[in-house]
C-alpha cells in the first residue's frame, strides 16, 4: 500500500505529478492531507503562525481538493495532528512501501518508507535550470538573462481506482480547529482559481497588467491559489502562452510572465539561504540595531500609524487577509525604514494574516526592503506620500478603508504633515524630499 501525501502548497489535482504517479501503479493508495496542530502555536515574537483568514481559505482549498477527488473516484482522508506521528503510524499499521509527495525543503518527512519527491510550484523545474542552486545568480535580472529552458509538461490525472478510505480519517468541518466566523472576498480552491484565471483572460486584464500592477487593488493577482498550489505556476504559464498566441502579446504579458519568474527565483534561491532566510542580517554582513518598540509594532497592526495610506492598507488586511504586492511593499518599507522595527516581525504578521503569503516570497520579499538579501544590498524605501500622490491622487482607496476621513481634503490625506485634526497622532514624520525614495 502506498500513499499521497498533499501539502498545504499542493491542494489541486490538475499537474500533480506525485498524484499523477501514484495513479499509474497499480497498488491500494491512502491519500491524505494533515492538518497540522502547530498551525495553533505562536512564534516567539508571539505572532500567531496561521490566522483565520488563512484558515478558512485553507479549508475552502480542502473542500474543493476533496470534491474533485471524489469525481475521479478518489478519497481524500483527513487528519489533525502531529505529521511525523501519524504517518509513522499509517506506515505500521497499513505497511505503506511508498510515500509519494511534493518535496518541502523546510519541512522534510521522516520514514521508514521510500519517499517519491517531486518538484513543485515553478514554472521552471530546478533539475533544468543552466546552473547549480549554489550558483545561482545574486541578482534576479542577471537570473532571467539566462533563463532560456523550456516548462515541462503538465501532468492530468486518471485513478487507478484502489484509492482506500480510512476508518481515522474525519470530515473537514470536523477539524479540531478554531476559525472564527469568516467571509473571505476571495474564495479558495482549485475551481475558484481557474475560474478567476479565465475571467482574467476572456477581459483581457491581464493586457494591462503593466498598470495593472501599480493598483492598489489588482485585477490580476492570482498569489492566493498559486501560494496553495490550488493552481500551479506552470498551468498559468501555459495558459499565458494560449493567450499570447490566440489573443495578444505585449509588454504586459511579458512582465506577468516576469512576475511569475521571480517567484521561481525566489524559491529556487532560498534553497541556497538555507536558514539565513529566516534570520535578522539575512547574507548581510551589516548589522541593524532595530527598534522593539511594541507600541509602534501594535499601532502598525492596528492602522494607527497617522499615515492614512499606511493605515488603509493595515486596515484592508486586518479586515480581508489579503493586500496588492505595490501595497506590501509601501507598508514593508515603512514598519523597516521609518519606524525602524525588525523586518521578522512584519514577515511573521503577514505570514500569519494574509492569505498570499507563500513564506519564500514572503520572506525574500522582506530581504528586499531590509536589503539583506546579498552582501551588497541596501534598503528600498517606498516613500507613503510619493506613492499616494502617483497611484491614489484622489484617495479612493483610502476613503474607502476610512470612511470617517472621507471629508477631509486629498492633500491633507497624502501628506499629512503635522497630522489630522481629530485622527490618529503622527507615529513619524515622512519627509517627501528625498531622492532616494520610490
Amino acid at each position: 500500500m502506498d500513499i499521497v501525501l498533499f501539502k498545504i502548497s499542493d491542494l489541486r489535482i490538475r499537474d500533480h505529478e506525485p498524484l499523477y504517479i501514484a495513479n499509474k501503479t497499480n497498488n491500494n493508495i491512502i491519500h491524505i492531507f494533515i492538518w497540522d496542530y502547530k498551525w495553533d502555536d505562536k512564534t516567539s515574537n508571539d505572532i500567531l503562525i496561521m490566522g483565520k483568514y488563512k484558515k478558512q481559505f485553507l479549508k475552502e482549498s480542502l473542500q474543493n481538493l476533496s470534491d474533485n477527488l471524489n469525481k475521479i473516484n478518489i478519497h481524500l482522508n483527513i487528519y489533525y495532528g502531529n505529521p511525523d506521528i501519524i504517518i509513522t503510524d499509517l506506515i505500521d499499521k497499513y505497511k505503506i512501501q511508498n510515500i509519494y509527495t511534493y518535496q518541502d525543503i523546510n519541512n522534510p518527512i521522516n520514514a521508514t518508507a521510500k519517499i517519491h519527491y517531486f518538484w513543485n510550484n515553478t514554472m521552471y523545474h530546478i533539475l533544468d535550470l543552466p546552473f547549480t542552486i549554489d550558483n545561482i545568480p545574486d541578482s534576479f535580472a542577471d537570473f532571467k538573462k539566462q533563463i532560456k529552458i523550456r516548462a515541462r509538461k503538465e501532468f492530468f490525472t486518471q485513478t487507478n481506482n484502489k484509492s482506500i478510505k480510512l476508518d481515522g480519517s474525519i470530515k473537514i468541518n470536523d477539524i479540531d480547529i478554531d476559525i472564527p466566523q469568516t467571509e473571505l472576498l476571495i474564495k479558495g480552491g482549485e475551481d475558484n482559481g481557474w475560474e478567476y484565471l479565465k475571467i482574467l483572460l476572456r477581459s483581457n486584464n491581464i493586457s494591462n497588467y503593466k498598470q495593472d500592477r501599480n493598483n492598489f487593488i489588482s485585477t490580476c493577482d492570482l498569489s492566493p491559489w498559486l501560494d496553495f498550489g490550488c493552481l500551479s505556476a506552470k498551468s498559468i504559464f501555459y495558459q499565458l502562452k494560449m493567450y499570447e498566441k490566440n489573443k495578444h502579446k505585449n509588454n504586459s504579458t511579458y512582465l506577468f510572465w516576469s512576475d511569475l519568474l521571480l517567484r521561481d527565483y525566489y524559491k529556487f534561491k532560498s534553497i541556497k539561504l538555507k536558514n539565513n532566510l529566516f534570520e535578522k542580517n539575512g547574507i548581510s554582513n551589516k548589522t541593524y540595531n532595530y527598534s522593539n518598540n511594541k507600541v509602534s509594532f501594535d499601532k502598525w497592526i492596528n492602522g494607527q500609524t497617522g499615515i492614512p495610506l499606511i493605515d488603509a492598507f493595515m486596515i484592508q488586511i486586518k479586515n480581508t487577509g489579503f493586500i496588492s504586492n505595490k501595497g506590501r511593499l509601501i507598508i514593508s518599507s515603512f514598519l523597516v525604514n521609518d519606524l525602524n522595527l525588525e523586518w521578522i516581525l512584519g514577515a511573521e504578521y503577514f505570514n500569519k494574516m494574509l492569505i498570499n503569503s507563500e513564506i519564500t516570497y514572503n520572506y525574500s520579499l522582506w530581504h528586499y526592503i531590509a536589503g539583506i538579501g546579498n552582501i551588497s544590498d541596501n534598503s528600498i524605501y517606498f516613500n507613503p506620500i510619493k506613492q499616494c500622490q502617483l497611484y491614489d491622487k484622489n484617495c479612493n482607496f483610502i476613503k474607502e478603508w476610512i470612511p470617517e476621513l472621507k471629508e477631509k481634503t486629498n492633500d491633507e490625506l497624502i501628506n499629512p504633515k503635522e497630522g489630522i485634526s481629530n485622527y490618529y497622532d503622527l507615529l513619524v514624520k515622512i519627509n517627501f524630499i528625498n531622492k532616494k525614495s520610490l
